[in-house]
Order: structure tokens, then C-alpha cells, then sequence
């Protein structure tokens, strides 16, 4: 049984929905630690994935969208979220594998995501950074032998766990790193942003 679109398409709605839910806290978060615009770039980089998904079907190649959206998501303006979300779908893409069924070709991109978006960014757990969100997800994904609907919500538990300890932690990553104290108490809104996606991703996931 090969990869099952519909059902991808289906969490990537929910997971850019749950982001543009929360885009307005996104900016106030950002305008605590860094220059406000991190809202805004999420909701320009949600709705590319919207519009991506909406256009997903049976017969849709999986690989291939993800490659187009990543080509599609170079095109977005807005600070360091832009390239480090593109980095982390073009992981997705060069990882996919549509020979597998839908738990498995899930979690293939998501460790593919993982690994190109650490090669991006070099970030690393512990520095106030949206890696804060993505790495104790991985790890959940990467203890298991496939993705399901309850992979996924402990995944996003993970996240949310992940990103709500940024509040204790002094930013070494983007303009959080210059403020030094003040940043103690604010969450980094990057690792919002992926715990929001994460948990889109659960909510979204019917298999």
C-alpha cells in the first residue's frame, strides 16, 4: 500500500491552520524578543501550505509536492522563519519515499525534516530556538516503528513541552541572544510555531 495523499494533505491543512489561528500571538510573542514580524511570516509561510494542500489529491505524487511547495516556499519574504520552514519541507521532500505506506512515508519526512533543518540552522536543544520544538518531537517520532494518530499527539506533547521550557532559557539564536535577561520569561515564538504545527499535525491525522 503506497502513501494515502488525502490524508496528508489533511494534516498539512490542519497543522498551517492551527499556525494562522495563532498568528496574532505569534507577533506579540516576537515583539518580546525580537522584531515582531515572526507572526507575520508564519501566516505568509501557513497559507502557502494551504493553498499547497487544498490542491492535493488521490492521484498526487507526494514527492513531487512536497519538492513544489519547497520551491513555492523560497519565495516567501520575511526574516529567518522563511528559509528555516523551507529547509525543514525540503527535508520532507529529498526524504520521501511513496513506495511506503501513509504511517511510514509520515514518518520518513519528518526525520527527513529534522536532519535538513539541522544542517541548516546548526541550532541545537537549549538555545531558545525553534529547535526547542523540533528535536523532542523527532525523538518521539523516531522511537517508533511507524506514525499514527497517537505518535503524533505525543510528538506534539513533546513540542509543546519543548517550547514552553524556552521561557527559563537565555536565547544563543537570533535576536534573543542579544537581550541577554530579558529574554527569561518569554517563550521563543519559533518553538511556538512548531508546536503549533506538530499539534496541526495530530489533530489532522486520521490513520
Amino acid at each position: 500500500m503506497s502513501v494515502e495523499a488525502l490524508k496528508i494533505a489533511n494534516m498539512f491543512t490542519e497543522a498551517a491552520q492551527n499556525i494562522l489561528d495563532h498568528a496574532a500571538d505569534l507577533t506579540k510573542l516576537d515583539c518580546e524578543l525580537g522584531d515582531g514580524d515572526h507572526g507575520t511570516t508564519m501566516e505568509k509561510i501557513a497559507r502557502v501550505v494551504l493553498e499547497a494542500a487544498g490542491g492535493w489529491n488521490e492521484a498526487t505524487d507526494m514527492k513531487a509536492a512536497l519538492e513544489d511547495l519547497n520551491d513555492t516556499l523560497e519565495d516567501v519574504s520575511g526574516g529567518s522563519a522563511a528559509p528555516l520552514f523551507g529547509a525543514f519541507v525540503c527535508g520532507m521532500a529529498d526524504a520521501a519515499d511513496t513506495s511506503q505506506d501513509t504511517g511510514l512515508f509520515t514518518k520518513t519526512i519528518l526525520l527527513g525534516a529534522y536532519e535538513e533543518f539541522f544542517d541548516t540552522s546548526g541550532a541545537k536543544p537549549g538555545g531558545k530556538s525553534m529547535m526547542d520544538a523540533i528535536y523532542p518531537a523527532t525523538e518521539v517520532i523516531r522511537g517508533c516503528d511507524t506514525v499514527d494518530k497517537a505518535v503524533l499527539e505525543k510528538a506534539a506533547q513533546a513540542a509543546r513541552e519543548g517550547s514552553d521550557a524556552t521561557a527559563d532559557m537565555l536565547g544563543k539564536y537570533g535576536r534573543a541572544r542579544y537581550i541577554g535577561d530579558r529574554a527569561i520569561g518569554h517563550k521563543d515564538p519559533g518553538s511556538v510555531s512548531f508546536a503549533l504545527f506538530y499539534e496541526g499535525l495530530a489533530r489532522g491525522c486520521d490513520f
